[in-house]
Order: C-alpha cells, then structure tokens, then sequence
C-alpha cells in the first residue's frame, strides 16, 4: 500500500513498512512490524521528522508544518483502518481462548476463602426519559465469613446504609432515614442472595461471593474472550469479556497465585444508551488481615422499625422525583 505524502513543493512516495503493497491479494506480512509502524504514526505531529524531508522537519515551519499536521493525522487514520481490516481478515487470534478457566480459578479462589473482606466503588447508570445518561455513585465496606454471614456498608448520594446477615437474621439500617428492617431469614448466604435478587435488593457484586459463582456467571453465556492483560487500580489483572442474549459483562481479575474480581461491568445492551453497572474491589483482605467483624447490628434506640418495603430509599438509584427538574 503505497501513502502519497505531499509536503510544500516537495513530493515523495513512500511505503510503510509491514504492510502488504496490496491488501486486497492474500498476502503473509510482519503484523508486530505492521504494529510498530501504527504506533510511529500514532505519535504527536511535533515529534514525527522524514529523512526525505530533512530540510523541512513537521516542528520547523509554522504554517507548512500545520498543513503536514493535518495531513498526518488524515495518513494515521486510513493507516490504522487498513490495518483493522487486514488484520480482521487473517487467522491469527486477538484473544486467547482461555477465559472460561481464568473464570473458573477466580470463582474456585473465592469459594475456598472462608473470611474476607474489601472496600468497593460502585456505580449504576440511568437513562432519563430525554435520553440523558445518569452515573449514580456508591461506595462502601464489605466483610463475608462462610457459609453464612455478611456486613456490607453503602454509601451515596441516596443512601446511607448497613446491611448484615448473621446466618438467622437480616437486618437493614437505613442511617440517612433513621429507620431499620429486620426479618427472619436463616439459611446460607447463596439462599440469602437469591431471596434478595427475587425482591429486587441485591447486594453489590453478589454474584461473585457466591460459593459457586462460575456456573451463576456462566449461565446463558453465549460467547466469551479473554482480551488482554490490563492495569486496575495498580494491579495487573486478565481482562475478559463475556455474552448473554440481554446483557455483556466483564471482568478484570488480579493475575497470579490471588485471583481476585478487581473491576466487574455489567452492560445492558438491549435499553436505550446501554446502561451500565460498575463495581470495582479495592484493598482486598483474607484470613488473619480481616478485622473481627461484628455481624449483628448495634440499632439507636430511637430508630424506627419499619417493614423493608417500606425502607423505599435504600436501592443505589434515587426516585424519579429525587432526579432533579429540568432546566
């Protein structure tokens, strides 16, 4: 493929380097050196200088150089296009084909993990009726001692609240309402979760603290991919991406001996905007690192005590009132 670059009066024709001087015949070529000539012309204008134009580098000429500029970023652009669509069509994998089993070593590492503890930030978006994209933000505590028992704290802009199951009761405090619920509610925390998803008040990244979160991921999983290594919150971690018929997640997981959920999104695909769910996992504890949790909550005696279909305001979306008028 041939670029014609003009420049003032000069004109030169070059070839970059990798690419196959006719995309549109079959042809074997370097894709790593291919790559590194994408990531030559990714650079900045004011960095780029061509041996067939050392008397007139890009950063030299002000108003020559800001058409050489705009010419670049136009050359960059069909350059990078070109590559996509060779490289879409050759048989090499953009993915390895092992996401299902960094999936299952996640889920086997956080079943076998008896106390544990994490600090999150959440977020959930909303689509208003004008097609404005909401972001709601949240973040809090959470502390899991298996098979039963589980202190989660939330707070946000909505809401202000301590959840905990001792393994007989659930309790709910909602503190910015002054208000609590409490039923009875014995089982293990796998039954508890399902209770609360069939009542529409999930507990952030419940599907990961599972005792078999795996087959709960899996389930309607039509399509999956293991896409990169990536950086999250300093941490390097397998990113992987995952398909359903109404929704597509991902997950970030620590790499290594530890391989922990660090960034887990939700995308529902099919609603306007597609709107997303977003938890990220921060300062993960095991063991002998968790503080002793107290699964019971200590309730103010002048507390109300309310049915929990009445604690209205406790889900990380506000009311629909509570969004704000237009301007």
């Amino acid at each position: 493929m041939n670029l014609q670059l003009h420049f003032g009066r000069k004109k030169k024709k070059r070839t970059v380097a990798g690419l196959p001087s006719n995309p549109t015949v079959s042809a074997v070529f370097d894709a790593p050196k291919a790559l590194e000539s994408v990531a030559l012309l990714a650079m900045p204008p004011a960095t780029l200088t061509y041996p067939a134009f050392d008397a007139y580098p890009i950063n030299r000429c002000e108003s020559e150089g800001r058409d050489m500029a705009k010419l670049m970023l136009a050359t960059r652009f069909k350059v990078l296009v070109t590559l996509c669509a060779i490289t879409a069509g050759s048989n090499c994998p953009a993915w390895a084909d092992d996401s299902k089993e960094l999936l299952k070593a996640m889920s086997d590492y956080m079943a076998a993990q008896k106390t544990f503890s994490f600090d999150y930030v959440s977020s959930v978006e909303a689509v208003t009726p004008t097609f404005e994209k909401l972001q709601f933000v949240s973040s809090g505590t959470a502390t899991v001692g298996r098979p039963d028992k589980i202190r989660v704290t939330r707070t946000g802009g909505f809401a202000d609240l301590d959840v905990s199951f001792d393994g007989t009761k659930f309790t709910v405090h909602g503190k910015n309402l002054d208000a609590y619920a409490q039923i009875d509610a014995k089982g293990s925390l796998d039954e508890l979760f399902d209770r609360l998803q069939n009542a529409g008040a999930e507990i952030p990244g419940s599907d990961l603290l599972l005792s078999n979160s795996f087959a709960t991921l899996m389930d309607g999983v039509t399509e999956s991919k293991h896409i990169s290594s990536a950086v999250v919150d300093g941490v390097e971690c397998e990113y992987l991406t995952f398909r359903k018929n109404d929704v597509d997640w991902q997950i970030w997981i620590e790499a290594g001996a530890k391989p922990v959920p660090k960034r887990y999104v939700v995308t529902s695909k099919h609603v306007v905007q597609a709107p997303e769910y977003m938890l990220e996992v921060r300062n993960f504890r095991t063991g002998e690192d968790v503080k002793v949790a107290n699964f019971a909550i200590e309730i103010p005696g002048d507390a109300k005590k309310v049915d929990l279909s009445e604690l209205g305001q406790i889900d990380e979306l506000p009311a629909p009132t509570e969004m704000g008028d237009a301007q």
